[in-house]
This record gives structure tokens, sequence and C-alpha cells, in this order.
């Protein structure tokens, strides 16, 4: 066990540099990508691409709080899991209503997963181990 947890520590702390490393690069792609919004037919088509990469780059920033905040701990947190979900069924969702692409159907579909993870991350705060243990100590 002390060996997994020794690699386990490798891994994230080599993670952590190729996620700034890959932040990095989305910004500057979202730089580059101002010149398809200037040199394209219509501003809408621009600004999709545009959209897209900002919205994206929310989604890595997620889940670079989730690298780091296991490393910190030496534990997920089930927040930051359904966190970076979150946005990243948001970032769905608001490039198929931004393209116009979308059907009821589907406008549902995604309506109810972001109940059910919103849901999720409700009981995960209210019953996290953190205030359990303070609610313990107070009655006792």
């Amino acid at each position: 066990m002390k060996y997994f947890k020794k690699v386990v520590d490798i891994i994230i702390k080599l993670m952590i540099p190729l996620v700034v490393l890959a932040l990095m690069i989305g910004i500057a792609k979202i730089f580059l990508d101002l010149r398809v919004v200037y040199e394209s037919r219509t501003i809408a088509n621009g600004f999709n691409v545009l959209v897209t990469n900002i919205l994206s780059m929310f989604v890595v920033i997620e889940l670079l709080r989730g690298i780091i905040e296991y490393f910190e701990l030496q534990r997920l947190r089930l927040t930051l899991i359904a966190d970076a979900a979150l946005v990243f069924i948001l970032r769905e969702a608001m490039i198929t209503v931004y393209q116009q692409s979308i059907r009821p159907v589907e406008i549902a579909s995604l309506a109810g997963l972001l109940a059910v993870i919103g849901c999720i991350r409700t009981f995960a705060v209210l019953y996290s181990p953190g205030k359990t243990k303070e609610v313990t100590k107070n009655e006792q």
C-alpha cells in the first residue's frame, strides 16, 4: 500500500504541470481564435468557436481544482467531482443552445441530469464527513 501511495503521488505531481501547460495553451488558442472571429462571415460563426473554447477552459479549470485538492487532502471530494460534471453539462447545454441545434428531448434530458447532479452535490455538502464530525462533537 505504501508503494501504491508513492506511485499515485508521483503521477499526481506530474499531472499538475501538464494541466497548467494545457491551460496556458488553451488561453493562447483563445487569443489566436480572435482572428477567426474577425475573419468569419458572420459574428455568430466566429463567436461560436470562441464561446466553445472559453467554456472548455472552465471544464479544465474544474478538473485542475480536483487534482490539486486530491494532492493536498489525499482524497477526492464528491463536491468537486459534481462541480466538474455540472460545468461540463452546462458547457454542452450552452454550446448546443448557442448553435441552435438542440431538440426539446435533449433539453429535458440535460435539465434532468443537471437536477440529479445538483441534488448529489447538495447532499454531498449537507452530509460531508467534516460536517458529520462537527455535529457529533456538538451533540456530546
